[in-house]
C-alpha cells in the first residue's frame, strides 16, 4: 500500500442520532465527508474553497443520523447540531448534503476537500479510470467510533465495475447507475468517501503542498494547504458509499452435510447475502446535488461579501503604503 497524507483522514466526519428511548444517548449512524466548492475570486489552481458542505448517504440522514461530529485541535471533538430537515437530498440518488460554511471555526481539526477531487465523468475520461483501479474507503466501524473523538478507519480494495447506464444497480430503493468497489464492506461505512488513486511510486504524500497566500480574515482558510496532482499520481473521490452489494445464492445441502444446516433454511431456498462489494454513488451525483439553486444562491451571497472584503483590504493596504493607484482623477 502507498503512504497516504494523514490530512485525508481529516476530510471525514461522523454522523450521529439521538436515541428516542434513552434521553441523552447518542448513537453513531454513519460517515460523511467535507467537500468544498471552488471560489471564483481566486485562481482555480490554488484550489481555495470558502463554501463547505458535509456530504453523506441520504439514508443515513433519513434514519436520523443528521448530527455531525468532527474532531478538534485540542484532542477532542464537537457536535454540529442539525435536524434531518436541514439537509438537502438528491431527488434520484442516495446522497445528501448540508452547507456548514458558517458552522466551522478555527479550532476544528478538519480539511475540506476541493471539488476538483471529485471523479466526475470528465475526470474519469481524462485519467481513463476503470476496472482494477486501487482505492480505499475512509470512515468508521460502527462498534469503534471513538469516545472522545472520531477514530477514522480505512478499507482497501479495487474497482470492480464502473457506473454504466446499461448495467444499473438496485440500491436505496432505486435502480441507478453506480460504481462497485470490491472491499470488505461493513456497517458504519455508509456515507464514507471512496477514493481511487494511482501512483508510480509508493508515496501519495507528494500531493500535499505548501500553504496558500490568501487575503482573507479567516485563520482556518489561511492555514489550509492545497493538494495538487503530479504526473501519473493522483487521488480522486470516486463517490460515496451507499450500501453493500448483495448476491442471490441457492441453498443446497449434501446428505453428509445436512447436520451443518440449521432450519428454517431448506433445500432450494434462495438467500441474498453481502459479497463485500460496496455500492458507490458516483461523484457526478454529488456534484449535481451541490449545484442546485439553493446552494448556488448561498454561495453567490458569500462571494459578494468576500469580494467587498477583498476590495476593502486592498484599499487599506495601498493607503497604508502611501500609494494609491491612478483612478483617472
Amino acid at each position: 500500500m502507498p503512504r497516504f497524507s494523514p490530512r485525508m483522514q481529516s476530510t471525514v466526519v461522523f454522523l450521529f442520532r439521538d436515541n428516542p428511548r434513552i434521553d441523552g444517548l447518542r448513537e453513531v449512524s454513519g460517515s460523511g465527508v467535507l467537500i468544498g466548492y471552488n471560489h471564483p475570486l481566486h485562481y482555480s489552481q490554488q484550489q481555495f474553497t470558502r463554501d463547505t458542505y458535509a456530504v453523506t448517504a441520504a439514508h443515513v440522514v433519513r434514519a436520523g443520523g443528521s448530527i455531525i461530529r468532527l474532531n478538534t485541535k485540542n484532542g477532542g471533538s464537537r457536535y454540529i447540531e442539525l435536524d434531518p430537515s436541514e439537509w438537502t437530498f438528491s431527488e434520484v440518488d442516495d446522497v445528501a448534503a448540508v452547507d456548514i460554511t458558517e458552522m466551522i471555526n478555527d479550532d476544528d481539526e478538519i480539511v475540506v476537500m476541493h471539488d476538483s477531487w471529485l471523479a466526475d465523468k470528465s475526470v474519469i475520461d481524462y485519467y481513463q479510470i476503470g476496472m482494477g483501479e486501487d482505492g480505499l474507503a475512509l470512515g468508521l466501524f460502527s462498534n469503534l467510533p471513538g469516545t472522545k473523538r472520531n477514530v477514522i478507519t480505512g478499507r482497501f480494495g479495487n474497482v470492480s465495475l464502473m457506473a454504466d447506464l446499461g448495467a444499473q444497480i438496485q440500491y436505496a430503493g432505486r435502480l441507478r447507475p453506480a460504481h462497485l468497489f470490491d472491499m470488505k464492506s461493513r456497517p458504519g461505512l455508509s456515507g464514507s468517501p471512496i477514493f481511487v488513486y494511482r501512483t508510480p511510486s509508493s508515496d501519495l504524500r507528494l500531493i500535499d503542498q505548501g500553504p496558500r497566500h490568501l487575503a482573507d480574515n479567516n485563520e482556518y482558510l489561511r492555514s489550509q494547504t492545497y493538494w495538487r496532482d503530479t504526473e501519473n499520481t493522483f487521488v480522486k473521490l470516486l463517490g460515496i458509499h451507499s450500501s453493500q452489494y448483495t448476491d442471490s445464492v441457492q441453498v443446497t445441502r449434501e446428505h453428509e452435510l445436512a447436520h451443518e444446516v440449521n432450519e428454517p433454511i431448506r433445500d432450494g431456498d434462495h438467500l441474498r447475502i453481502p459479497n463485500s462489494m460496496s455500492v458507490v454513488v458516483p461523484a457526478d451525483s454529488v456534484k449535481a446535488l451541490l449545484s442546485i439553486r439553493s446552494f448556488a444562491d448561498a454561495r453567490e451571497n458569500r462571494n459578494k461579501d468576500a469580494k467587498t472584503y477583498s476590495t476593502d483590504l486592498l484599499l487599506e493596504r495601498t493607503i497604508y503604503s502611501g500609494w494609491l493607484p491612478n483612478r483617472g482623477y
